[in-house]
């Protein structure tokens, strides 16, 4: 057996991992020691930690414990999880080979990472499609499916696809699926909804109502995901049918609910999701506004790996310069590049204000009815972006301004109030603030005000993973959400049309 304790280089006073193997030496029943081998496990456990907290185990492992004990000299590797409000010891086994999963359940795509908890490291992260797309590529077109019976569907296809997920985590890292004793999942409402099996049906109508906001910590066997069997995941909570787990977990992972000023989180995917506040308020607003930016909704738009365009420069003549992630092949725009590509368009005038063709050159093609720029030409790979791509684009950028100016405005602060400005989601890996104020994206705030996060998301489940302190603030951050609506305010909709232009038909909004 290997000696020495858990989680390297975290200390256990400052870090306590979500799982973590405990290496444990019992001193050996006697005539004057007749402890039950539950009570000595425990016993040694709660006072190695030094915890107040209730221990106990599940019934497959108190069955193990006795032939398990006896045969290794009463040596162990225990697998402790800590959840909300207790200690639980998972297993007993003879190597400390214990590792763990992270899970962003995306409208569109899954990206999850396996840890060793061994370390407290990351092993390798993946992302791939959410299989539930072949059903609906937006959110309300699975909710209304699972309302007209195709509920436990949607539920098998996502399932499928995070054991898919797992299992390509499993094979390229060499860990046993029944090595993996913990997993955190976050997700919107209706993903996590659909993730645990529980009806959508109330979501979409007033007044709204989800299932549940809290899920707390579930066995892996409940849930159908090919992992230890007793190993505990825990669901980002809800703050409301349209404040997900992910946002909560993107709040958590930015840290705007520490800081002292009021600050924005930024998070676009297939939608929006804008957080304004501070330690002492925070308010949320959401609504449609990042299909232009997401896969399988942009003709040419793409998640950022390798091959995603994220840098666009035109030149004289139309000449497109791009930059790929990995230096690959080009195989589409992720939402960094989607913004510079727009941009350098309307610098270079081949688009006008409302996003129209209007400069004659060789890089504007025609086909079937539809005009088109193009990007990138091998031979093999064509890019285009056609004149409805940009349409879609100006009403996603026009819709995340808007949101920005009104919640901004609601609470009487102006665009030189915020403190800083962090950005997540589909454009938040490489945003060039410069160009993305150039057509009135954002407001003109110091760019050196803005911090980009990429998925904060899945950032946020890396943490609780490492520490379990953070459930804490979880409950916090809910605590402190208020919600506003912004698609069907009224604000909204009076600001929203001159934010479809390029960059505003009153560029004086877009002002810190």
């Amino acid at each position: 057996m290997t000696s020495g304790t858990w989680a390297k280089p975290y200390s256990y006073s400052f870090m306590k991992p979500l799982v973590f193997p405990f290496n444990i030496k019992l001193a050996e029943p006697s005539s004057s020691d007749k402890r039950a081998d539950k009570e000595r496990l425990i016993e040694e456990i709660s006072t190695r930690l030094n915890t107040s907290l209730p221990i106990d185990l599940c019934l497959k492992t108190l069955r193990k414990l006795p032939v398990f004990l006896r045969e290794n000299n009463f040596s162990a590797f225990a697998v402790i999880s800590h959840t909300d409000k207790n200690i639980r010891i998972l297993d007993v086994r003879n190597d400390d080979r214990i590792y763990a999963v992270v899970i962003d359940i995306g409208t569109t795509n899954l990206a999850a990472s396996l840890y060793n908890m061994k370390t407290c490291e990351k092993i390798c992260s993946l992302e791939h499609e959410n299989p539930q797309i072949t059903l609906g590529l937006d959110v309300l077109t699975r909710v209304h499916l699972a309302m007209t019976g195709k509920a436990d569907e949607l539920h098998k296809l996502l399932i499928d696809g995070i054991n898919s997920i797992i299992k390509k985590l499993c094979e390229s890292s060499g860990v046993a699926y029944s090595d993996i004793y913990a997993g955190v999942i976050a997700g919107n409402t209706i993903m996590s909804h659909f993730f645990a099996n529980l009806s959508v049906s109330n979501i979409p109508i007033e007044p709204y109502i989800p299932t549940c906001h809290k899920f707390g910590f579930l066995k892996a066997s409940e849930l159908g995901i090919n992992i230890h069997p007793e190993s505990l995941i825990y669901i980002y909570p809800n703050a409301g049918s349209y404040v997900g787990g992910d946002i909560i977990s993107g709040i958590l992972s930015s840290g705007i609910y520490k800081d002292e000023l009021p600050s924005l989180l930024i998070d676009v995917g297939t939608n929006a999701e804008i957080v304004l506040g501070c330690k002492d308020w925070m308010l949320v607003g959401a609504g449609a506004a990042g299909p232009a930016l997401e896969s399988g909704i942009s003709e040419i738009g793409m998640r950022a790996i390798d091959g995603a365009i994220y840098s666009v420069s035109i030149e004289k003549d139309c000449e497109v310069k791009i930059k790929t992630i990995g230096n690959k092949e080009p195989i589409g725009v992720c939402g960094s590049g989607m913004i510079e590509l727009i941009s350098e368009m309307y610098q270079a005038g081949i688009i006008n204000r409302q996003g129209k063709f209007q400069k004659k050159c060789p890089s504007i093609v025609e086909q079937n009815g539809n005009r088109g720029f193009l990007i990138y030409n091998s031979g093999s790979k064509t890019l285009i972006i056609y004149d409805h791509d940009i349409e879609n684009f100006l009403r996603s950028k026009a819709a995340m301004f808007t949101f920005l100016y009104v919640l901004t405005r609601s609470v009487g602060m102006r665009f030189k109030d915020i403190h800083r400005v962090y950005i997540s989601g589909a454009f938040g890996g490489g945003i060039n603030a410069e160009k993305a104020v150039r057509i009135g994206m954002i407001p003109a705030i110091d760019k050196g005000k803005i911090i980009a996060l990429g998925n904060s998301s899945l950032k946020g489940t890396e943490m609780l993973l490492r520490n379990s302190d953070l459930l804490t603030d979880i409950d916090s951050i809910c605590k402190l959400i208020t919600y506003k609506e912004m698609n069907t305010e009224s604000e909204f909709m009076k600001e929203f049309p001159g934010a479809l232009f390029i960059p505003h038909t009153n560029p004086e909004v877009l002002k810190a």
